[in-house]
């Protein structure tokens, strides 16, 4: 039986979730925990989901259960202590809004399967996985008919297949799913969607939806405000069909307001939230924990291309992506504009935060909640591809699953810890390139960041294969002398110093002797921070 070429886009999606399904089983990362960490209620998501059982199962958002001593927290939650007393989860309540159908319904079939109705055994992570897997898909799903608008179906369906295949969205949809990326791409993805649609006729129906996909966006992840800049630009093509959209606004001012009505709508818990916590109705709950942007030095050239987390390195397939910014044609051609400058202020974000290789991740991973907006680029350059000569679009076709496999790969790799969470090195890479069987010596070869200083914006790593011994055979004083003209030497190293002082008003001695001081302490304590 013959294919039709209109079917290769829903065998793609088919594919794609087979796949993702058959690693699910294969993996059932739902039921697999250590010591003090769940399966998938870790790390981020203690804070992301924190909200779900501290108001339906243990009965108190403030979580005033937890100064109660019976009460086991084993990492259930992990708040801040506030100056005023209180706790308070860190993490907006986005994710908890998203992921509270699935919870629901673990909590309903709990007792039928003999599962504690804690909110946190293996039936709860279960149907938290399964929330990933469904909402990724939708967005995957909305993609394609998006595509399609623009594209043929050959590229429509190799384009999803790299999207949902070969790009670190896989990770973040079958092994750490619950994390923040997969639902933002979808959200991301049915934004533009619903932009494209309320430009063609902006009814109230589209509107209402718009405002509160956008708030619901920003929700998730506060940074990605910036996806307004598709609602105002896409289309632009230049100044005059700029102050043709200025104009289409201002007509339209009534539906503005409705849309930020809407916007607002989803954010009204957690307004009455921080208002109970904090005792304001805004509030900037990364605060706490000194976690902040550095504008100012940006590390742009990291984030894109350094072993540690490049994002292009990782996921080569966004590298292409950015490359179809510039072959874009036909009604296509409208979105160049809102998606570049998108993608800036996306990189210049990411690379501007005190983390800006984003914690412990496979590959970068606050970049997938924009995959959905750069699949149009990728796409362009796939249909380029299919319409030159044969042998270069069978070569063109070749790079482009060598480089789906080299995702997958990779991904095999970093569960095996061939890959390491925040401490590649370029020697590190290379030796465990596509190798089935990591070289264990990999592990002298890394470069771990010391959080700590990191969120002051003073990068310091600790090399893995450096011996201290010689170092704590010194006596203290010549020992901080030795770290003291290391640091002096560092000229990188001492801006920052520099930088520092100047933002809090300490002088940079001050501020040189604590760097001093925490480097020799951990040195002499053989530790790296995590």
């Amino acid at each position: 039986m013959k294919i039709q070429r209109t079917s290769y886009p829903s065998i793609a999606l088919w594919f794609i979730l087979a796949v993702m399904l058959a690693n699910m089983v294969a993996y059932h990362n739902w039921t697999r925990s250590k010591p003090n960490e769940r399966g998938v209620i870790k790390w981020d998501v203690i804070s992301y989901y924190a909200y779900l059982p501290a108001t339906f199962i243990y009965g108190d958002v403030k979580l005033g259960f937890l100064d109660d001593k019976s009460f086991n927290n084993d990492s259930k939650f992990w708040p801040y202590r506030l100056d005023n007393g209180n706790l308070l989860i860190q993490t907006s309540m986005g994710l908890s809004i998203l992921y509270s159908p699935f919870f629901f319904a673990a909590h309903a079939l709990a007792p039928l399967f003999k599962q504690a109705p804690d909110g946190y055994s293996s039936i709860y992570q279960l149907f938290l996985a399964l929330s990933s897997l469904f909402y990724v898909m939708m967005g995957l799903l909305i993609l394609k008919r998006l595509l399609l608008r623009y594209f043929t179906h050959a590229g429509t369906a190799i384009t999803l297949l790299l999207v949902g295949l070969g790009t670190n969205l896989f990770f973040y949809t079958v092994h750490f799913g619950p994390m923040s990326h997969g639902y933002n791409f979808a959200l991301i993805t049915l934004f533009l969607a619903l932009i494209i649609r309320w430009y063609e006729k902006p009814v109230m129906k589209t509107t209402i939806l718009l405002g509160l996909v956008y708030g619901l966006i920003v929700l998730v992840r506060p940074s990605n405000i910036i996806a307004g800049t598709l609602l105002l630009l896409w289309g632009v093509t230049g100044w005059a069909s700029f102050r043709e959209r200025m104009g289409f606004l201002v007509k339209n001012y009534l539906h503005l307001v409705v849309m930020l009505l809407f916007f607002i709508l989803p954010w009204i818990p957690q307004f009455l939230y921080w208002k109970a916590v904090t005792g304001s109705f805004v509030f900037n709950s990364y605060g706490p924990s000194g976690s902040s942007f550095y504008l100012g030095s940006p590390h742009i050239f990291d984030v894109l291309f350094s072993y540690r987390k490049g994002w292009y390195l990782y996921t080569p397939v966004m590298l292409v992506a950015t490359a179809g910014l510039f072959v874009l044609k036909g009604e296509a051609r409208k979105g160049r504009f809102g998606i570049t400058l998108y993608l800036i202020l996306q990189i210049y974000l990411l690379a501007s935060w005190w983390s800006w290789w984003n914690g412990g991740s496979f590959g970068h991973r606050s970049f997938i909640d924009i995959y959905g907006i750069m699949a149009i680029p990728l796409a362009a350059m796939m249909d380029t591809a299919l319409r030159q000569r044969r042998k270069v679009a069978v070569a063109a076709m070749a790079l482009m699953a060598f480089l789906l496999y080299m995702n997958q790969f990779q991904t095999f790799q970093y569960n095996k810890g061939y890959i390491h969470h925040t401490g590649m090195t370029k020697k590190a890479y290379w030796l465990n390139f596509l190798a089935f069987r990591g070289d264990g010596s990999c592990w002298n070869m890394l470069s771990l960041p010391d959080a700590e200083l990191a969120r002051l914006g003073i990068y310091y790593d600790y090399y893995t294969g450096t011996d201290n011994t010689p170092l704590k055979e010194m006596e203290e004083d010549e020992g901080m002398a030795l770290v003291r003209e290391e640091i002096k030497g560092d000229k990188k190293l001492q801006r920052q110093i520099y930088r520092h002082s100047k933002r809090t008003g300490q002088t940079p001695g001050e501020v040189q002797e604590m760097v001093v001081e925490r480097v020799y302490e951990y040195k002499i304590a053989n530790q790296t921070p995590s």
